[in-house]
């Protein structure tokens, strides 16, 4: 489960993470139980190589974030979709949808999420 604090985290981890490995979040949405994540990357790109960085590396640095009470823990599965540039705009406004598909599971947190 994802609380408050752990989503304020996992945030600037994730972008941070994406852009060094040369790609650019486009959207993201953090829920209790998952992420959803919407990248431009290149064409010839290895995702499961920017997931074990995001999933593992957030795991290990979020345990060593003063005061964290949740241990961060990820499923060893991931779902890759590909989006073409004509369907882009869906999947954004799917993503700002998140609290209506998904009720109870918007994490409720302190600060406005940063673009």
């Amino acid at each position: 489960m994802i609380d408050a604090p752990t989503s304020e985290f996992l945030e600037p981890f994730i972008r941070r993470t994406v852009t060094r490995e040369r790609a650019e979040v486009l959207g993201l949405a953090i829920l209790r139980t998952h992420v959803h994540l919407i990248l431009r990357t290149q064409a010839r790109f290895d995702i499961p190589n920017l997931m074990q960085l995001i999933k593992g590396g957030s795991s290990y640095a979020a345990s060593r974030v003063p005061g964290n009470k949740l241990e961060l823990r990820w499923a060893r599965k991931y779902s890759v979709t590909t989006v073409s540039p004509k369907s882009l705009q869906h999947a954004l406004q799917y993503l700002q949808r998140q609290d209506e598909r998904h009720p109870g599971e918007m994490v409720t947190r302190a600060s406005p999420a940063s673009p």
